[in-house]
């Protein structure tokens, strides 16, 4: 189903209700796709060159922005935000990755019953690299809403350097779930027999920080191998208070992410 031409003129307020309505059953039929994995999530009314992907929160509240924006603004362009506002309160799962990253606290990610060991500060590696400047790379992770602090070029590799607080983390997780999610993550890289075109991405771990060549002697030059965990006790030992959740790093991650609400984009599948 799609809008017929009529639809692309202004509506009054008092057809406001109605056309939210519509808009709602669109997304209940999934003429419009909003889920985009088990936990992430993107708006299909802001096109453009990529969209950019959303946890479940951060893609409510972006709706809930936009319909309550400017009275200036294209009432229909509300009218569909507060239509999926609707479809994601009644229709959704509200799981999103906050809730999952949140539980790393308690449950840090684990090898075979073994705590995973980061590079930390936190680093992703980009593989396939070709024609790319490093510039536009971070450029493009930026308006992904991911925050990268800096992008090196590192013998035929970029390394993408993200914050070294909690919210680093979660940006660089974020990052490699959306390479995964595209099948462009690790593990395919390491199988593809042709990469063909596009970047391939991870986090960095303690099989990259110990690898042979360039890529290697970097991070082991402008990184340690940490645990979540390990790092969790460290702050605490070195603060002396208990250090805020993930939770609460991620909401205030939120908070920035929001702002990059008119930077839709459209991640390349």
């Amino acid at each position: 189903m799609s809008y017929s031409s009529e639809d692309e003129t202004d509506i009054s307020d008092s057809e406001l209700e109605e056309y939210i309505d519509r808009c709602y059953g669109q997304l209940k039929d999934e003429t419009q796709k909003v889920k985009f994995s088990d936990v992430l999530f993107r708006c299909p009314y802001c096109p453009g060159k990529k969209k950019l992907v959303y946890a479940f929160k951060d893609l409510l509240q972006h709706a809930i922005d936009v319909g309550k924006g400017s009275q200036n603004r294209d009432i229909k362009h509300k009218g569909k935000h507060l239509g999926l506002v609707k479809y994601m309160k009644n229709d959704l799962n509200q799981e999103d990755i906050s809730s999952i990253l949140a539980g790393l606290t308690l449950e840090p990610p684990q090898v075979n019953g073994v705590n995973e060991l980061f590079v930390y500060p936190w680093m992703g590696i980009l593989a396939n690299v070709v024609g790319e400047s490093c510039s536009k790379i971070k450029n493009d992770l930026t308006n992904r809403g991911l925050d990268p602090v800096r992008v090196r070029s590192v013998g035929g590799y970029a390394v993408v350097e993200f914050k070294k607080e909690w919210s680093g983390f979660y940006g660089a997780i974020m990052f490699e779930k959306e390479f995964e999610i595209e099948h462009h993550g690790k593990k395919d890289y390491h199988a593809a027999s042709d990469l063909g075109d596009g970047l391939y991405g991870w986090v960095a771990r303690d099989d990259d920080y110990n690898s042979e060549g360039i890529l290697g002697e970097f991070l082991q030059k402008n990184g340690d191998l940490k645990t979540v965990s390990g790092l969790e006790a460290e702050e605490k030992r070195k603060t002396g208070l208990l250090i805020a959740d993930l939770g609460n790093t991620i909401e205030e991650l939120r908070m920035r992410l929001n702002k990059l609400e008119g930077k839709g984009c459209e991640l390349s599948q």
